[in-house]
């Protein structure tokens, strides 16, 4: 049975990471719909993080299902850091995108423009950059 494109992705990522130190639970979201593919804890601040595969050139919108965008919505709001983390197969670009934005993310633009990542990687990612902005970028709840 051939793997499918998240679970090569979240591979890709646990790879990556592994030297990070970074605390990754994977969620089955058949259970709970709408959550996130991850919870993550790096250098002690958690993170919740949505995996995607984006088969075009450029990411017009992330295919973030009603509940998914509730979700991401309802929990940035009440302060959690919330992050999609998007693959395109066409450039090997890796871009993330803040959860706050999650209703925006989720629909198609009118213009049909490419959305502006908050971070992104050509080519070959640099995990720690990536770990690290969502760090410095991610909200703490005290």
């Amino acid at each position: 049975m051939p793997v499918k494109p998240e679970s090569k992705f979240w591979k890709q990522l646990k790879a990556g990471t592994a030297d990070l130190d970074v605390l990754w639970t994977r969620i089955e979201s058949w259970a709970s719909p709408g959550v996130p593919d991850l919870f993550g804890v790096y250098r002690g601040h958690s993170f919740w993080l949505e995996l995607k595969i984006c088969k075009l050139k450029t990411v017009k919108h992330i295919d973030l299902s009603p509940q998914q965008v509730l979700w991401q919505v309802q929990h940035s709001q009440a302060g959690a850091s919330v992050w999609n983390l998007v693959r395109q197969t066409e450039t090997d670009q890796v871009k993330l995108f803040d959860g706050r934005r999650a209703m925006l993310l989720g629909r198609k633009t009118k213009n049909d423009e490419e959305m502006k990542p908050d971070w992104k990687a050509e080519k070959k990612v640099d995990w720690k950059g990536l770990m690290d902005y969502i760090y410095d970028h991610g909200r703490v709840i005290s």
